[in-house]
């Protein structure tokens, strides 16, 4: 038999629920994240977010290694200020870079395209190097030669 609840009723319902513990850390993750913010320099503020609680271990989360970096500098000062808010059960904060979800397309340039002039001009240096890797580069750059003709 299955019952039907509103969504009121199971926000607010037992403590014994797991609904009722998500909320409770996820309010947990809320306090502490609006704390983080407060200590950190305008410059870091929204660069990071508080991700989760293990154990004794605060994760942070932000956009790249340089910001990480720079948050570093200030794991002391969000500790000291943790500790001061009756949050002293976190002895570290760790950071996590945000895993990248979508890369953007790779930059492509243009092919270039020489003369036919310059390529035939590259084509005999090509032929003249006792170099095998230098002569196979000169014939691809050699290779890129316009077909239309050049004023």
């Amino acid at each position: 038999m299955h019952h039907t609840y509103s969504v009121k009723k199971l926000l607010n319902g037992e403590k014994s629920t797991q609904l009722h513990r998500l909320r409770q850390f996820t309010s947990q993750l809320t306090e502490l994240s609006a704390l983080i913010q407060s200590c950190l320099p305008t410059p870091l503020q929204g660069h990071c977010q508080v991700i989760n609680i293990r154990g004794k271990t605060l994760i942070l989360q932000t956009e790249s290694p340089a910001w990480a970096a720079q948050l570093r500098f200030y794991i002391p000062t969000m500790l000291s200020t943790l500790t001061h808010h009756r949050c002293n059960y976190i002895k570290e904060i760790h950071m996590r870079i945000k895993p990248v979800s979508a890369q953007p397309p790779a930059y492509t340039r243009d092919k270039m395209i020489i003369s036919s002039r310059s390529a035939t001009l590259i084509a005999s240096l090509a032929e003249t190097t006792p170099y095998r890797k230098l002569r196979h580069s000169l014939l691809q750059l050699a290779s890129r030669e316009s077909k239309k003709t050049w004023p």
